[in-house]
């Protein structure tokens, strides 16, 4: 009997040590082939990624894991370990599907691959961004399942949950339906998908006789958006395309195509990704609140594809024929921020959707009147923030090679100087123009240069005389001196245009002047102003020529100072003292007041004026005609 006991072990030992080789077997040889990336596919709401195993009777297609939650977030019931003392939450995640299989194996058809099937998953492992309030416990699967058990807490909800006894915990806590908490003023809800999409999974797959770790942030069923950078560095590289001639580039409203010709097809046309700005998507939803950062951010929508771009390509190159003209796919858009930018915001990856149509950047806020004061500067002048980010990418050609753009692109389309024929009239005046804080735009084909911009209170008006004389601010908010007002407008009175935005209803108050001109120093910058003009239906009434024939006046220098110390300190042209006061408080506090202070930005008549109230900005602007 002991000898049968002592064969049996033998046998046991040899027998394990034969499966732990064989184990490191599969995944131990260095030189064997390594997955060749083939196609990112979407199938009912969720991404599959298709690699070429390398195999010489090949093709044989490898599909990742699906890694997608395909079970709706909200509600999801907080769960309580008694083992560990932890409440948690559980996330169904799938990992496999026959009819997603299926349908994968239909839309390859095209390659004729040998077979299509799932890769052999060794390994799933977890974890979350360390400034995300969403920690991992770990990832429940045992394998050829077709779904895993992903375990989630939230740290934010530690020190609560320890104070109450366990007992109540497991009595009331489990019939609970979680519902996240209210986070700003605004009324917006905790997103579970922006709680979560910090969470990445690691997959470790055997294909070939290698093991191969594959990485995706938590993918979301009907809700895709992936990590560009992270989907770049999963694959091997890709050989460079080298069959293309750029063609031309198709100049769009917001952006522009640039087109290059297929050298190996004859009349095939490819258009890089526009990356540009849908302005449009703009709205009150666009600010919203990070649960797992504990951040508002504003959403903006990019375009990397749509039909109404493919269309005008095709029509701007009717002249060569086109048999085909189709989009690449992006791969990656190396990002650069300036630092003007960086140091008010923070600027989150860029997430593109799983059909290659459209992606999202972040720009994170400290609060929400910051997201929405950023979301007001977009609306009005776009080129003020994205002139700030500028990429460089990367394309996918055919599902077969990268092509690397030679130039350096933007996500709205910055119009060279004198570009528009109503600018072209600039001259000596050109140099002005791109001043520091001067600003170019149009209106109702009109070229206006900006001498004054509110839009946030980040730059005070409270300034001396020397300021106000050589101008003061950043790109958002600034005054660009009456040195150079009286330079734009001395020898030759110009158009002066009012823009005001009422922080009650949000309305755009516009006025204009035929006549504006400033004089100079030695008149102490005199303001001439008349020939009030009616607009739209949100026209401002004329509160300006009040102002008419009068000297700028500043807190330490002017005749009239003590107006404009009893106007919050601003420079403006005071009498005694004014009916407009754009650089005074920037304060929105005293909405709702009866009485809301002339210390503060406002232009008297921007609104449906009643006298004990008097009507407070979110937003001004100044600008005179230049052409």
């Amino acid at each position: 009997m002991e000898q049968l006991n002592l064969l049996f072990k033998t046998l046991l030992a040899l027998l394990l040590c034969s499966l732990a080789a064989g184990q490191v077997s599969q995944c131990a040889p260095a030189d064997s082939p390594r997955l060749r990336f083939v196609a990112q596919l979407s199938v009912n709401g969720c991404a599959l990624f298709v690699h070429d195993t390398g195999e010489s009777d090949g093709p044989h297609l490898a599909v990742e894991p699906l890694m997608c939650v395909t079970d709706s977030l909200v509600g999801i019931a907080p769960r309580f370990d008694f083992i560990t003392q932890q409440l948690y939450f559980s996330v169904p995640v799938l990992m496999r599907d026959a009819g997603m299989l299926a349908e994968a194996q239909r839309q390859l058809r095209h390659l004729s691959p040998r077979s299509v099937s799932f890769a052999t998953v060794t390994n799933i492992s977890v974890s979350a961004d360390t400034r995300s309030s969403i920690r991992a416990l770990g990832v429940l699967w045992t394998p050829d399942e077709p779904v895993a058990t992903l375990r989630l807490k939230n740290i934010s909800s530690e020190d609560n949950s320890s104070r109450v006894p366990k007992t109540w915990l497991i009595e009331n806590i489990l019939p609970m339906q979680c519902v996240y908490s209210q986070k700003n003023s605004d009324g917006l809800r905790n997103s579970p998908r922006e709680a979560l999409e910090k969470v990445k999974l690691t997959a470790s797959i055997i294909a070939n006789g290698s093991c191969h770790d594959v990485q995706s942030r938590l993918r979301l069923q009907n809700d895709i958006l992936l990590d560009s950078e992270i989907n770049a560095q999963r694959f091997s590289p890709l050989m460079t395309c080298r069959q293309l001639k750029f063609s031309r580039t198709v100049n769009l409203e917001n952006c522009s195509a640039r087109v290059h010709q297929r050298l190996d097809m004859k009349g095939h046309f490819l258009i890089e990704p526009l990356l540009c700005h849908n302005i449009s998507s703009l709205s009150s939803e666009s600010v919203r609140y990070d649960y797992s950062r504990d951040m508002h951010y504003l959403k903006l929508d990019l375009v990397l594809q749509d039909e109404a771009t493919r269309d005008a390509v095709r029509t701007q190159l009717a002249d060569l024929s086109p048999l085909s003209v189709d989009f690449m796919r992006l791969w990656t858009a190396e990002r650069s921020v300036s630092s003007s930018l960086s140091a008010r915001f923070e600027v989150g990856p860029l997430m593109v959707s799983a059909d290659w149509r459209s992606a999202q950047l972040r720009l994170l806020c400290t609060t929400s009147l910051q997201c929405r004061e950023l979301r007001s500067v977009l609306l009005l002048e776009p080129v003020d923030i994205w002139r700030h980010v500028q990429w460089r990418v990367t394309s996918l050609v055919a599902e077969q090679c990268l092509f690397e753009s030679s130039r350096i692109t933007s996500s709205w389309r910055m119009k060279p100087l004198g570009s528009a024929a109503s600018c072209s009239s600039l001259s000596s005046r050109a140099e002005l123009c791109t001043a520091d804080f001067a600003k170019r735009v149009k209106r109702d084909g009109r070229c206006f240069t900006i001498i004054q911009q509110r839009l946030t209170d980040k730059v005070s008006f409270q300034r001396n005389w020397t300021e106000y004389e050589t101008g003061f601010g950043d790109d958002i908010d600034f005054w660009i001196g009456l040195q150079k007002i009286h330079s734009l407008s001395g020898a030759t009175p110009r158009l002066f245009r009012m823009e005001a935005r009422n922080h009650q209803n949000g309305k755009l108050y516009v006025c204009e002047y035929s006549h504006f001109s400033v004089g100079s120093a030695s008149t102490r910058y005199r303001l001439s102003v008349s020939g009030y003009l009616p607009g739209s239906s949100n026209t401002s009434k004329d509160a300006f020529s009040y102002n008419n024939n009068l000297t700028f006046s500043t807190m330490d220098s002017g005749s009239n100072s003590r107006c404009s110390r009893q106007n919050s300190n601003a420079g403006w042209w005071y009498d005694s003292c004014t009916y407009v006061n754009p650089n005074g408080y920037f304060n929105l506090s005293e909405i709702g007041s009866r009485w809301n202070s002339s210390r503060n930005m406002q232009w008297l008549y921007a609104a449906d004026y009643v006298y004990v109230i008097r009507p407070m900005l979110r937003s001004i602007r100044l600008m005179l005609e230049i052409s």
